[in-house]
């Protein structure tokens, strides 16, 4: 083992036995003879003293030399000269290999002996990392046992605490901009300090960027979920750029399973799902809408963002109401040590965060912001249109944590964005969030917690047309609050319980037309509100039932109610109008009637099975259900876009995803390769019919279609995590096919009821992603992204009648497709040189999007005499500066 001390505490002898002090432990001749380490237990047992060695380097030795009666420490001094002899206690010493005793010298508080009962399992580490200067705590510290592959990151307080077997272990603590301190860390029932106390020194000379990550690094193996892929926002950052603005949305983009339909895209697709089937949560709120300027940018501001999970494989129980995928977004907490400004400086946007402790090792705060000035480039350019035209957004982020006491903490997170668009003189497209939660996390003790939170997320998209005889304003909106109370039990690493239960309220306006002033042509509209409750309970255990093979199982019951008042039309599909049915009824329902209820269980369970300590094979299943339908007559997902709830005509969607996938290490984790084939189906998916009018349409329900969505693939991915190079290449294969033969109507039949491609289907997905460190302060990176063209529905031939002088005949259902995608990005980052006490550091990031200005098209249009042409909104590179600072 390299540069680590392997020691098992053995023969600690009887607890009850009164320990003596080393300098009254006599050896004599007649211990002449034995064997080393049976010598050393026979001490322990006969004086209540504690060796700390290394057995099976010793095991060879035997006791020899003793010439008269001698103290045991003089004796081992002699005796031992290849090893190191410290003396930390009256009755506690170390036997350490030589150079680690050179490294430390015989600096006892270098030697750590925590007290402990090592006759049970488990034995819980902790310990506080402090300022040697300021006794300040220090927050983010690692805390690393390279032994073991484990570690923790201090807290607020300073404080950190992990599991660990009864062993003694090297651990490393290390914090940017502070000296790496080692400490021997052995557990004894003679210790005299119940936790680690370690003060850590300022750097004195320069230091190369330490990444610091909480995840052991092997996780894709050891974990039991499939298809969970983690970023940290280091990764994210190293990506390319566009205008210098980094996105999470386009970095997960580049993992195998997750897709974009194109650069106007204002969502994202996993494994063949619509991206109105991805649950998205920004510290426990949900994000309806997770973009800025129709894609282009993310709504979650990087430099608050401590990590992103997302979850392709549905996630364990504690998530619902989605049936592709689950991305969970943490913000960070506020710098608790000291005030801190960083933010960064673009073409046509800026940002900037501010941070600091409330009360100092107690409380934090952390305020970002965001802001664009996007409209001098459009005024800069040749077109009339778009100069003028304006684009403009903005964002705000705050976070307070609070420290109660050692067991109770308290999290408030808030989120404001606002987007505006206009075209020409056209009408202006609008749409802003608001969202709040607040956290209480409670610690009972080392192995019972629970959380409680409460989050309310708020989505309004409007059209604003000022026409004074056409004008009107145009809304559509989603207003929910979410409860969520849950229990975590952890008992050492061999099994972990979470339970939980959680409820919903939601509003929904589809759609509200007002007229700009009285009398114009434009006729007032407001489809009812629609209100719903969703409620659920969950379990989900982790249970490792050998060594090779671990289980995480999880179960599910949710329960949906549609809730009046609204008014419910009745349809008979035997009189059709058109392309709709007769109304025959009207049901009216009071507020608290119940409308529809559904439910069911939601069983999750995925296996993991070892086949070496860096290779794996995992297999999982997931159901899941989703109440509410995001309804979009558009290529892609846009803020007009709104959603409806399941109700008498539209039954909830259920998922089944099936997953099974090989992972594998190589050379000490630096490399990562995984292999992993999906199949979902999908029942109740909607669709709507040919010449459906889904826009402000009370009979909207008529105009969806509900069927099948089917989904499968094989994803490729083989990473580099370390070295001046890394990066990754992501590959999947993958179909998304839909099928709507309801036995209804006619009209509810798409395709002839056979299989037909998604919008969003495309079989080949390639990304390849290299980061190239340009010695100490520069970095260059590229991306290279390949897909197939979407499917599209085209005029396949044409005739006159009449009047009319062209008649098209359309292709079925996306039986076309546009021509495939593939885009290339620069950026090179180039840092400040670090200084010793120099708080200012800053960086320029130097990026070129779509760098060989491929005119690919987002979609093809037709006129009414089938002549074709072709969008693209990228066709041409778009280079672009910006500058980050921290100070």
């Amino acid at each position: 083992m390299k540069n680590a001390l392997l020691i098992l505490i053995m023969g600690l002898g009887c607890l009850s036995l009164k320990a003596q002090n080393l300098k009254d432990v006599f050896v004599d001749p007649s211990d002449n003879g034995k064997i080393f380490s049976e010598f050393l237990y026979d001490l322990e047992k006969k004086y209540g003293v504690d060796f700390i060695f290394d057995e099976q380097k010793i095991q060879a030795l035997t006791v020899n030399g003793i010439q008269e009666r001698i103290r045991i420490i003089d004796y081992l001094d002699y005796y031992l000269v290849q090893y190191k002899v410290v003396k930390t206690h009256d009755n506690i010493l170390f036997i350490v290999d030589k150079h680690l005793g050179e490294e430390f010298g015989k600096r006892k508080d270098n030697y750590v002996a925590v007290k402990a009962n090592t006759k049970g399992g488990i034995v819980t580490l902790e310990g506080v990392v402090t300022d040697a200067g300021t006794d300040d705590p220090i927050v983010g510290a690692q805390v690393y046992i390279s032994k073991l592959n484990k570690g923790a990151l201090t807290d607020v307080n300073g404080r950190f605490k992990f599991s660990v077997d009864p062993d003694t272990y090297k651990i490393d603590i290390r914090f940017v901009g502070y000296e790496t301190t080692t400490l021997i860390v052995a557990f004894s029932p003679y210790g005299d300090q119940q936790q680690i106390e370690s003060s850590i020194f300022p750097e004195s000379k320069e230091l190369d960027g330490v990444t610091i990550t909480a995840e052991r690094i092997d996780r894709n193996v050891t974990s039991e979920l499939t298809g969970v892929e983690a970023l940290g926002i280091e990764t994210i950052k190293s990506l390319p750029t566009f205008l210098g603005e980094v996105d999470p949305i386009k970095s997960l983009t580049t993992l195998p399973g997750v897709s974009t339909v194109g650069e106007l895209s204002s969502g994202f697709n996993v494994r063949g799902g619509e991206t109105g089937q991805n649950l998205i949560l920004q510290d426990g709120a949900t994000i309806y809408n997770p973009a800025h300027m129709f894609g282009f940018f993310s709504a979650f501001n990087p430099d608050m963002v401590s990590d992103v999970v997302l979850y392709k494989g549905g996630g364990p129980a504690n998530f619902g109401s989605r049936v592709s995928s689950v991305l969970d977004v943490k913000l960070r907490n506020g710098d608790a040590g000291k005030h801190k400004v960083s933010g960064g400086v673009g073409l046509v946007s800026s940002r900037l965060t501010v941070e600091g402790p409330i009360k100092r090792s107690k409380s934090s705060y952390l305020l970002g912001g965001r802001i664009s000035y996007s409209n001098w480039l459009l005024k800069a350019t040749d077109d009339i249109q778009l100069q003028n035209s304006s684009a403009e957004f903005y964002d705000v982020t705050a976070k307070v944590f609070q420290t109660i006491n050692e067991n109770n903490f308290i999290t408030v997170s808030g989120y404001r964005s606002s987007d505006g668009f206009q075209l020409a003189s056209d009408s202006t497209f609008s749409w802003e969030t608001t969202n709040a939660s607040i956290r209480w996390d409670h610690t009972f003790n080392q192995n019972l917690s629970s959380s409680v939170n409460v989050a309310s997320s708020n989505y309004l998209s409007k059209v604003d047309n000022p026409d004074p005889i056409e004008g009107f304003t145009y809304e559509n909106a989603i207003n929910n609050i979410r409860l969520k109370a849950e229990f975590n039990y952890s008992k050492d690493d061999k099994l972990k319980l979470l339970a939980g239960i959680e409820g919903e309220g939601l509003i929904i306006e589809p759609g509200r037309l007002e007229p700009l002033i009285e009398g114009s042509n434009v006729i007032g509209s407001d489809m009812n509100d629609q209100r719903a409750l969703e409620t659920a309970a969950y379990l989900q255990s982790n249970v490792q039932l050998s060594a090779k093979l671990s289980l995480s199982a999880g179960l599910r019951y949710s329960r949906f109610m549609r809730l009046g008042s609204d008014e419910i039309y009745k349809f008979d599909y035997a009189d059709i109008n058109g392309r709709y049915p007769a109304i025959v009824d009207t049901l009216v329902y009071e507020d608290g009637d119940v409308i529809k209820s559904f439910g069911g269980l939601e069983p999750r369970v995925s296996l993991r099975f070892l086949l070496s300590e860096s290779s794996s094979l995992k297999a999982s299943y997931y159901r899941g259900y989703q109440y509410l339908h995001l309804i979009s007559n558009t290529t892609s997902t846009t803020p007009q876009d709104y959603w409806v709830a399941s109700g008498p005509y539209l039954k909830p969607a259920m998922g089944d995803q099936f997953s099974l996938g090989a992972f594998k290490n190589f050379k000490d984790n630096v490399y990562e390769l995984s292999v992993e084939g999906f199949y979902k189906q999908v029942s109740n998916s909607i669709d709507y019919i040919e010449g459906a009018d889904i826009t402000l349409n009370p009979s909207l329900e008529a105009g969806l279609t509900s069927g099948k969505g089917l989904a499968y693939g094989v994803e490729f991915l083989l990473k580099k995590n370390q070295g001046t190079v890394n990066g990754w290449i992501a590959y999947t294969f993958s179909r998304s096919l839909r099928k709507f033969d309801s036995d209804v109507h006619e009209t509810k039949v798409i395709n002839k009821g056979d299989y037909y491609p998604a919008t969003y289907d495309q079989p080949h997905n390639l990304s390849l992603v290299f980061n190239y460190r340009l010695g100490g302060r520069a970095t260059f990176s590229t991306n290279f992204s390949y897909s197939t063209g979407r499917p599209i529905t085209i005029p396949v031939s044409k005739f006159s009648y009449e009047a009319y002088l062209s008649v098209l005949n359309y292709s079925e259902r996306n039986e076309y497709r546009i021509p495939d995608y593939h885009r290339l990005d620069f950026s090179l980052t180039i840092k400040d040189k670090p200084r010793k006490n120099k708080r200012f550091m800053g960086e320029w990031i130097i990026s070129v999007f779509n760098v060989y200005s491929r005119n690919n098209a987002y979609s093809i249009f037709f006129d009414r005499y089938g002549k074709a042409s072709k969008l693209s909104v990228l066709g041409s590179a778009f280079p672009s500066i910006s500058y980050n600072f921290t100070f």
